[in-house]
């Protein structure tokens, strides 16, 4: 089943490319290959639809022979009726019959002196009506059933020319309809939002106040595809929104697997520095669906001019706070780790950990023991120099980042409660960085 799944995928990405519909394509096949059960569903449903489709074909070509006979039926009748005053005589018994009774007046009253001049009297309404004319050849006989010819024509031509105008209209008015609403949808469809958020932080006691900016990506359903590291100003954000748009169309993601076993998507500048992460996603292929949905609603996204205020009240600072292992001379840990999730995808990272097993940092991933190797001794070198910056985040709450020599993004800190603890975690970072040994789990 797998197989045929991946087969039929591969068929219908073209026509999915055409729509514009590779990311719901692609989320409907993941979702399918997570639950074959509701593959079987779906097959016998469509197994369903498909005999009762079938069923109303069929009925409705039998419904559509039995009208066309009925119509039939109902105009040979009159033409079979024709002979029947040729050979009776009795003119005047179908003559009050039809709607037209004046006509065959004058030929029943005087039918000696006029069986020569039918032909160009009656000729004249026939040459206008086309179409009767040539389909009743049978009164050629007798004058007598020449006068009922009239009688037949009018209803015909007019039901010819209704049917010739209205499917025509209606058609014109179809294909006017069809232009505008497919010009709508291309307005419309894949136009995403950036929307910038103003991040206030004050203390209970309002003494304190912080003013942070961010920005965050949403999908024309509201759908929050990725959100941006701090801005400490509000233009510094917009200037950020270009820069984002600018590597999202280079196509600067990354996917990594996380501790967790989830996956994440990073947003990477040219020189492969982080810009922003997005969600967690439980599989790889969501993962890459998010990146398509990320590229098409940026690419249209506008900005939203209303900024967004949030205000978060945090609690204050307590003198009696104290540093997290305070002790002269103790010693941390280094451990460099790795992630396998169940495709065999493997992510390595490390983390710093005090002597009393709290953990004070913890890296992005790697692709290689060596790099993540590499990686610490980078971040060894810029927490010797002190380049952190601590920062409020939306849960009231604070993190440190540490940064490289060009204010760039390497790794975020624990969530605390103050700024004072968080300040205090950092002491800690500076302290057993230096002084850990590094034990590598990976070997």
């Amino acid at each position: 089943m797998r197989a045929f799944l991946e087969g039929l995928k591969k068929i219908l990405n073209p026509v999915a490319d055409a729509l514009h519909c590779r990311g719901a394509l692609d989320s409907s096949f993941a979702y399918l290959m997570e639950n074959l059960f509701m593959m079987w569903v779906i097959l016998a449903c469509t197994a369903l639809f498909l005999i009762v489709l079938v069923v109303i074909i069929v009925l409705s070509v039998k419904a559509h022979r039995r009208n066309k006979a009925i119509r039939r039926a109902e105009d040979y009748p009159q033409i079979a009726h024709t002979p029947v005053p040729v050979s009776t005589a009795p003119t005047p018994t179908p003559v009050a019959e039809e709607p037209t009774p004046v006509e065959t007046t004058q030929p029943v009253e005087e039918p000696v002196a006029i069986v020569a001049e039918p032909a160009p009297v009656v000729e004249e309404p026939v040459a206008e009506e086309e179409p009767v004319a040539e389909e009743k050849p049978v009164a050629e006989e007798k004058p007598a059933p020449v006068v009922e010819e009239p009688t037949i024509s009018p209803a015909p031509v007019k039901k010819t020319a209704k049917k010739k105008a209205t499917p025509v209209a209606a058609e014109t008015a179809a294909a006017v309809a069809t232009e505008d609403s497919a010009e709508e949808k291309k307005q419309t469809k894949y136009r995403g939002k950036w929307t910038i958020c103003k991040l206030t932080t004050q203390t209970e006691n309002d003494e304190n106040k912080e003013v942070m900016y961010f920005f965050e990506l949403h999908a024309s359903n509201g759908e929050k595809l990725m959100e941006s590291q701090e801005y400490t100003s509000l233009a510094g954000a917009k200037k950020g929104i270009e820069t984002h748009v600018n590597n999202i169309q280079s196509g600067n993601f990354k996917i990594s697997l996380t501790k967790k076993g989830t996956y994440i998507f990073k947003l990477m500048n040219a020189k492969g520095m982080l810009l922003c992460t997005g969600e967690n996603y439980t599989t790889r292929a969501r993962c890459e669906k998010a990146i398509e949905s990320t590229k098409r609603f940026a690419e249209t996204a506008v900005i939203d001019e209303t900024v967004q205020e949030i205000v978060i009240k945090v609690p204050a600072d307590e003198e009696n706070t104290v540093a997290t292992a305070t002790t002269e001379g103790a010693i941390g840990k280094w451990i460099v780790s790795k992630e396998t999730d169940s495709e065999g995808n493997v992510a390595y990272y490390f983390e710093l950990f005090a002597n009393n097993g709290e953990k004070l940092l913890s890296s992005e991933d790697y692709a290689s023991p060596n790099g993540a190797i590499s990686g610490l001794e980078t971040h060894k070198k810029n927490i010797e120099k002190g380049n952190f910056r601590i920062v409020p985040t939306k849960r009231g709450d604070y993190i440190f980042k540490l940064l490289n020599g060009n204010n760039q993004l390497l790794c975020l800190g624990e969530h605390y409660k103050t700024r004072r603890l968080c300040q205090n975690a950092v002491e800690s970072v500076k302290r057993f960085a230096l002084s850990s040994p590094t034990v590598n789990d990976v070997e």
